[in-house]
């Protein structure tokens, strides 16, 4: 577990995602926000360091857990230990966004946490580089592809432990996380960096990070020829 995280906002994302110009008076107020937002920020992890049992065609056993989905699968083809986690900004900052009257400052916050988040979970990727000696990862997120759905969520929480008692995340019965702002996955070393939305047509969304790559996902087995 890990409370000790220190993610540096990244203030030049936000301000994509707004749209705005770093003259306006908009952005000058944005920039009051993410300073207040700092301060309800409470970033946490949990991650634990796991050996590859077995693979099968669209599945791999970790530790006697079996994890489905043919991209985790392909991705971990060539790959012993990995590391399964869970990160956190916390509830405050969602809780605070959702008590303002003004619903433009409530968007802005959320963006705010989105980023927040994102940022933590590099800090985590920053963690297991140092602490293991890794010179890249690369991360799958539970439920950001439909090869991988919520519904993994279970396992992963199961080979995890008690992660509420360890950094107040909870797994509702629809597999959704509470906190809000909590993102799962697994991280794994990787010789080229790999992004979910490569493999995501998804148009127009704010949080991509990079283009839809047809090839990759014909190759593995998401497209058609």
């Amino acid at each position: 577990m890990l409370d000790n995280l220190q993610p540096q906002i990244n203030t030049p994302e936000i301000r994509k995602r707004l749209h705005l110009d770093t003259e306006s008076a908009e952005w000058q107020s944005v920039e009051k926000m993410i300073e207040q937002a700092a301060g309800f920020l409470r970033p946490r992890a949990v991650y634990k360091r796991c050996y590859i049992d077995d693979r099968e065609d669209d599945a791999v056993m970790i530790e006697n857990v079996r994890f489905q989905s043919r991209v985790l699968r392909k991705n971990l083809e060539s790959v012993h230990r990995i590391f399964p986690f869970v990160v956190t900004i916390g509830p405050e900052l969602e809780e605070m966004a959702r008590s303002r009257e003004d619903y433009l400052e409530q968007y802005y916050f959320d963006t705010i946490a989105n980023v927040a988040l994102q940022d933590t979970i590099q800090c985590l990727r920053t963690v297991l580089q140092d602490r293991y000696k890794l010179e890249k990862l690369s991360y799958m997120s539970v439920g950001s592809l439909a090869d991988w759905p919520l519904s993994q969520q279970r396992p992963l929480f199961s080979l995890l432990g008690d992660v509420e008692a360890a950094i107040g995340v909870r797994l509702a019965p629809d597999m959704l996380m509470h906190p809000a702002k909590t993102e799962s996955g697994v991280f794994f070393p990787a010789e080229v960096t790999f992004f979910n939305c490569q493999l995501c047509p998804r148009e127009n969304c704010e949080s991509r990070k990079a283009a839809f790559d047809r090839a990759m996902a014909r190759d593995y087995g998401l497209a058609d020829e």
